[in-house]
This record gives C-alpha cells, structure tokens and sequence, in this order.
C-alpha cells in the first residue's frame, strides 16, 4: 500500500515550491511564491504557490501538489505520488503481487486414482499427457492430511500453481500462486481454442482428441476472472474461440461473461444434450466421437444480424423459468426501490447547475463496486484524474479526502490506504490528453478496457466535452440520434452499462426562491434524443438552503428494473456523503 507520508511531507508553502519549482520558474513573494502560468501564456506572473496549494489568479487553474504533477506531466495518480515519494526518499510499497511458485508434486498416479479416472472415461495415456500426479496435504474441508491429485498448471514450460483435489469434491490451489488456465500453453500456437468450466473437462476433451482446450481454474462461482486478467494476451489474436460451460445457471452466467470479456464476435456456444451437464457427462453417455461432434457443430455467437428462434430459445426459456433478467441494486437506500441496473443499457443523468450531478455518479459505482463488484472505466474531463480519484475514495471510506472545516471528518491514514486500493481495483481513467476523445475513439478505449480489466460499467461526463465532428450536411439532432446509437450499440455488444452526464441548457432560476427549477432530459442541450434513446433518465436537484438533494428517476425503459419516482438525500458537505432521509 502506498505510504501517506509522501503526501503529508507537502504541507508548507516552501515545500511545494520545492516540488513545482522543478517546473516552474518561482519568486518569492512575501509568504508564497509567484511565477509564470505554465498552463496558458501570461506576462505578469499570477501563478501563486500558498501552503501546499496553487492557483493561477489569471485563468483560474488550481489544485495541490499532486494535482499539479497530474495536469503538467499527464502523470496518473499513483505515479504523482512515487514522485513525491522519491523526492523525499519515502520508502512505498509497492502494489505489484508477487506470485509464489508451488513446490511440484511428483508422485506417480495410484491404481485407485487411474481408476478413478477410467470410470470417467478418461485413459491413463491422458494422464500422462497433461502431467497429473498426485500428493498427501493437508485439506481445507476435511482438516488434515490426506492423499489428493494434482491438476498441474503451467505456463510457459514453468509450473505455476497446482490444483489439488480430494474426496467429495474437497479443492484448494496453491497459496499466494498466479491464477491462470489450466493447460493454458495447449493454446498458445493455435488460432482456435475452447474454454471449459473445470479440469476433468478438459481431460474429456483431450480424450476426444482436442487438445487446443483450456479449464478456469475456480469453476462458475467465482464473480472475478482473475486467471483471464492474468491471460487476456492468449485470446487476443484468436479467430475462434468456443466456449463449453456446465448447462445450469452459474455456467451460463460464466460463459456470457467470457464471450463478453473475449469479443462475442470471435465466441462460439455449443448445445449440450438435455441428459449431461458438462463435458464428461458427453463423453461418459455420448462416447469420444460424440463429445467431438458436439464442439464441431460450436454455433457462432449471436452478435448482430438476424436472429432465429434457434437463437433466441435458451434465453426465452429462461425468461420464462426464472422471470426477466434482475437488474443490481446500487445499496443506496430509497433510491433501490425505484431503479435498478442491468448491463447492455446507458443512463443519462442531467441535472441543475452545482446539483452534484457527477457527485450522485460517484455515490452510485462505488456502491456498485462494493456490493457487486463492478469495475468502471471513467471518461471525465471536468475532473482531473487524480482529483476524480480522490473523491471516489471518500464515497468508498464515508470520510473527508481533505481536511474542509472539522479535520474530524478527514479520513485517517489507514483508511487513504484502503480507499487507493479500492480505486486501484474497481477504476480506470482514460488520460484524456493522450486519448482520442471523439466518441469513436473513447468507446474503443473503453472495449479494450473490457477485454484487460473486465469492466461492467462506464462514465463519460458530460456530453459537450466529448470532441463532437458533425459530418458536413449533417444536422446536430442527426449527429446526436446516431452518436446515442453507437453509444447504446457499445453497451449492448460488450454487455456494459454506461453512465452519461449531459448538462441542460440554461435555466433561469425561480427570483423568489433563487432556487434553479428541476431539469428534464428534454432541457438537455441539443436534442430530445437524449430522453427518447435512453434507457434510464436521472434529474439531479439540490436545495441549498437545506442541502437535500432530490433524485428524480424520470424514465425506466424496462418496468421490471425500476419506475418514475424521485429519492430524498441530505448531503454532508463536510464528508461529502449523501444520507437517505
């Protein structure tokens, strides 16, 4: 984790002259210091150094240390924070994981396990092939010692973790081991590959005669592919990969997630007979040949194009055994009652000027984060990366980033550690001075993003600072209808939901009240296409006389995920947090 000290170091004004000196040219000036705006051109100095702070008194660019480093050397927020770190020789820890290599097992398979195996239609020439030993350790289920096999997975030549498996299905991998495929190098060389859902399929399939195949490593239950984030390289160039899972919920949930993750336009599903659930349930009722046959005749995935029934039967049936998809509930209190989020959809959030429109967003992924595990890539180009970051680190720990006015509220030392980390797992910002930042070029990043990371959300805040090129003879409502398009074509295809901040044309506050009238998605700027192609429309309004802040839910597309309503907050302005009343 990464050491505060290296933050708390830059406290007087000497300090951080120190630091943004390396930068920019400074004068002492009475208390502070003074020097050119590297951030625009300027001939009278009003960049002015104060405490630990900046602002330029000429085109109002203002910040701490860290943000300083952030905007002047496009540095992200952890490598800002190494550089101060390494200024004051500050010893950090580093986040990288070191993997431990497990010792190998290299017992020879005992009669009882080869025939273990027999039973379930695998030879022991498979065996051999994929290298299966066997061990005496102590497992969790039982609590002691007993004789298991060893799935030995290896990557590269090298051994990198091994699965071992007892009686009545008692498993555990190698402690503090990289998680990856099983059998991952089968693939390296090849343009095709299949994925199963555990070890002994893989061996049934090996036994078919396809050995271009690959197990995860945890089976369906685990929420986070963390073997695929450890291995996205080796699906990249695939042509084809086709992907057999168990044929029950968590199986299919876990194939979906793959073709998501891979690209469903290289994904192909397979049909596993009524009477099996996996694939050496195939082999044992259904002989080698017919395993064979049933990944041969793998069906590409439905992407785009016409559907048929064939298609669509498996989806329908569920819907009708299990009810429509649930969207997730963000954990926010009222607001739960009234909208829930399914992926494959976009929200537009619009909202009065200060309501705290990108505030609410914030509140709202990291509930998402925390209770469901969501990660998000983040397109924001009001908030500075490392700011933006700060601020989800508060709605992560329910306490103050800076001190405000009660240092009371600030968040301690252990807690900024923690909420980095959260950060750090569940976020990631796309620089947006190195980017392209046409929406072409932010949804591409925001695919790659999906296939590295895993992301399941997405936020682009606002609108209008999108780099928007209306074709020549092209009308703004035209350009506008199909940029939503592509924006709901990119959540549909990578199963994301995407959060989309659009700022509403100028409103005129009430003269009684001095209170701004709650925006509608059709007071957007530009079009009524952003309420008519939406999914879910939020109008965020705040009442600063009182700091309650109201959540008016305008539009839900689907009944069975939410319906019109509004939630009341108060906000903490000295936390930051919003509190249900």
């Amino acid at each position: 984790m990464i050491s505060q000290d290296c933050i708390d170091r830059i406290k007087s004004t000497a300090d951080a002259a120190e630091v943004i000196g390396q930068y920019v040219k400074l004068k002492k000036h009475g208390n502070d210091y003074k020097g050119l705006c590297p951030f625009h051109n300027e001939k009278t100095p009003s960049f002015t150094i104060h405490n630990n702070r900046y602002k330029c008194f000429g085109c109002g660019r203002s910040g701490d240390v860290i943000q300083f480093l952030n905007d002047h050397q496009n540095l992200n927020y952890i490598q800002a924070i190494e550089l101060l770190a390494k200024k004051y020789s500050i010893e950090i820890e580093t986040r990288s994981k070191e993997f431990v290599k497990p010792i190998p097992r290299l017992e020879k398979l005992s009669p009882e396990t080869i025939q273990y195996f027999e039973k379930r239609g695998i030879s022991n020439n498979t065996l051999l092939r994929l290298n299966i030993t066997e061990a005496i350790e102590w497992m969790p289920k039982v609590q002691k010692e007993v004789r298991t096999i060893c799935f030995n997975y290896y990557k590269d030549g090298e051994l990198v973790n091994i699965k071992f498996r007892a009686k009545d299905k008692d498993f555990k991998l190698s402690k503090d081991a990289q998680l990856i495929f099983y059998n991952l190098d089968a693939i390296k060389d090849d343009d095709t590959a299949v994925i199963v859902e555990g070890e002994i399929d893989c061996l049934s399939l090996h036994e078919a005669g396809i050995y271009n195949v690959v197990s995860v490593p945890n089976g369906a239950e685990s929420k986070r592919l963390e073997y695929l984030d450890n291995c996205w390289q080796y699906f990249e160039n695939k042509q084809k990969v086709i992907i057999m899972t168990d044929n029950d919920q968590p199986g299919l949930l876990l194939r979906d997630e793959l073709a998501r993750r891979i690209g469903k336009d290289k994904c192909y599903r397979v049909d596993i007979p009524a009477d099996c659930k996996d694939a050496n349930d195939i082999l044992i009722k259904h002989s080698k040949q017919g395993l064979a046959a049933i990944i041969e005749n793998a069906r590409r995935w439905p992407v785009e194009g016409v559907l048929n029934m064939e298609d669509l039967f498996t989806d329908i049936v569920n819907y009708y055994e299990h009810g429509y998809p649930k969207g997730y509930s963000a954990g926010i209190g009222e607001f739960d009652d009234i909208l829930q989020f399914s992926t494959g959809q976009y929200t537009t959030v619009t909202g009065s000027p200060g309501s705290g429109k990108s505030e609410f967003i914030d509140y709202i992924t990291t509930s998402l984060a925390k209770n469901h595990g969501w990660k998000f890539a983040v397109c924001s180009f009001e908030n500075p990366a490392a700011i933006h970051a700060t601020k989800l680190m508060e709605k992560f720990m329910g306490r103050a980033f800076d001190f405000r006015k009660d240092p009371d509220n600030r968040m301690n030392k252990e807690q900024f550690e923690q909420g980095i980390l959260y950060v750090e797992d569940y976020f990631q910002f796309i620089n947006i001075s190195q980017a392209d930042v046409t929406i072409d070029g932010i949804l591409s990043k925001m695919r790659e993003l999906v296939v590295r990371f895993g992301i399941k959300g997405a936020i682009i805040d606002p609108w209008n600072y999108i780099e928007h090129k209306v074709p020549a003879g092209q009308t703004e409502t035209q350009y506008i209808s199909e940029t939503l398009t592509l924006i709901k074509e990119f959540c549909i295809k990578n199963d994301v939901h995407l959060f989309l901040v659009a700022h509403p044309r100028k409103l005129i506050k009430d003269q009684k009240t001095g209170q701004y009238p709650v925006a509608t998605m059709y007071d957007v700027s530009g079009s009524a296409h952003f309420f008519n192609k939406t999914d879910n429309g939020i109008s965020i309004h705040r009442d600063f006389s009182n700091n309650v802040v109201t959540v008016y839910v305008q539009k839900v597309r689907f009944s069975w995920l939410g319906r019109v309503g509004w939630a009341c907050y108060s906000f903490d302005t000295l936390k930051r947090q919003y509190n249900s009343l």
